[in-house]
């Protein structure tokens, strides 16, 4: 906790708002897509999801492939995973408006946990088809059985763990957008991304989820930063976003959110 404080406050001091960007592109990202209205209907609908979890007492099973919780045992309630794990509102917000903005057709997530996210990416678009990948069975089913119905054609749900399902990715067109929540492990990161590579075009958003987790991750997420392989990046704070963007020079944004 003293960690995440510390960074937190270190994030506020650098952060820059729309009078610090000079960056046409990330301009628009931060006057834009940052404060893009959201309707109210698929805002309840979010909300109601997240309320019917936290008042699921039943205990679950959850097998952890990545670094695991730090707050909660192997045995959970679907309340405490909603409370720790589910997408909370102001980055669920943040999944919204990403979709809604640049419109992705084919987004790849990996680490449905209780489906929160998929939703608000589902709700932002007509023409959106999601892959969600869980590795947990248990928490798999929760979220493929309660998922609302109104968003459920365009979802496809998998169970797998992260790696065997990329190493088996074929035949399947670039993803335009990427949301990797849900192993915390900077190893299994960069292992993620290396597998990720063939189906990732210049514009491709990729969105990395806890990116101040650990210091194991924070040091992953300053290497992105660096590598020569990612021309933009924006620091959010708990989020990440990289891209690849060959044709412009290399720029990093530390943007209030």
């Amino acid at each position: 906790m003293i960690y995440l404080v510390r960074e937190y406050i270190k994030y506020c001091l650098i952060a820059k708002n729309r009078h610090g960007i000079h960056s046409p592109f990330v301009y628009d990202f931060n006057d834009r897509c940052l404060f893009l209205p959201i309707p109210d209907f698929e805002y309840q609908v979010f909300q109601q999801l997240k309320k019917s979890y936290l008042k699921n007492k039943d205990e679950i099973e959850v097998t952890d492939l990545g670094a695991g919780s730090r707050k909660l045992n192997k045995k959970r309630t679907v309340s405490q995973i909603a409370k720790v794990s589910g997408s909370n509102n102001k980055y669920g917000k943040l999944l919204y408006r990403l979709v809604a903005h640049y419109q992705p057709k084919e987004v790849l997530e990996l680490g449905t946990s209780l489906g929160l996210g998929t939703y608000m990416m589902a709700a932002a678009s007509e023409k959106i088809h999601i892959t969600t990948v869980e590795g947990c069975k248990n928490t798999y089913e929760i979220a493929r059985r309660s998922f609302p119905a109104a968003q459920h054609e365009k979802v496809d749900f998998v169970n797998n763990d992260f790696f065997t399902f990329l190493e088996n990715l074929k035949d399947q067109p670039p993803f335009d957008m990427i949301f990797i929540d849900g192993d915390h492990k900077s190893e299994s990161l960069f292992k993620q991304l290396k597998l990720l590579a063939p189906f990732i075009h210049d514009e491709t958003i990729i969105v990395l989820d806890d990116i101040r987790w650990s210091k194991d991750m924070l040091g992953a997420w300053n290497d992105l930063v660096l590598s020569s392989e990612y021309q933009l990046t924006i620091d959010l704070f708990k989020m990440g976003i990289i891209m690849k963007r060959s044709h412009q020079q290399k720029e990093s944004f530390i943007i209030r959110y």
